[in-house]
């Protein structure tokens, strides 16, 4: 017997929203504990949640059928550092591990570049996750990498 698709809804977060994207991000920090990442402090990340909110775009994906967050992409408008041209950088994309899937991810990604309106899109990969092949399928060229000193 096949599965049922989910449906979903992709919206821009407001403020009443806070609680819901702190709780999904917190769920983040537990997923990436071995990566020895320094412990959330609660209150800068509603600090920074707040500033999102204010100066960037945060993207909810919400699962219908359950009525729960399934998803978020962070994201603000900024520029190279060594030009005035602007580019999309986005913080984080990320979706709770059993609602990820190939429709969902594509969907985030078209809003994502309707966001950039032509601009250049930056996306950092810090959690040791090997998804070249899905990038370069939406159009990302890898432009090198990221590195830690612990």
């Amino acid at each position: 017997m096949g599965e049922t698709m989910s449906s979903y809804h992709f919206y821009e977060a407001e403020k009443k929203d806070t609680n819901e994207i702190f709780e999904i991000l917190k769920n983040f920090e537990n997923e990436v504990k071995e990566l020895n990442y320094p412990k959330v402090d609660n209150d800068k990340l509603k600090t920074k949640i707040f500033y999102f909110l204010q100066h960037g775009k945060i993207l909810m994906v919400k699962n219908l059928d359950k009525d729960k967050l399934i998803g978020l992409s962070v994201m603000h408008n900024t520029e190279y550092l060594w030009s005035t041209e602007n580019i999309l950088n986005v913080q984080v994309i990320y979706v709770l591990p059993e609602y990820r899937s190939l429709e969902v991810f594509n969907n985030i990604m078209k809003i994502i570049k309707t966001q950039a309106n032509d601009k250049a899109i930056h996306l950092s990969i810090s959690t040791k996750l090997v998804a070249s092949q899905l990038l370069e399928r939406v159009g990302f060229e890898q432009m090198g990498n990221i590195w830690r000193m612990k």
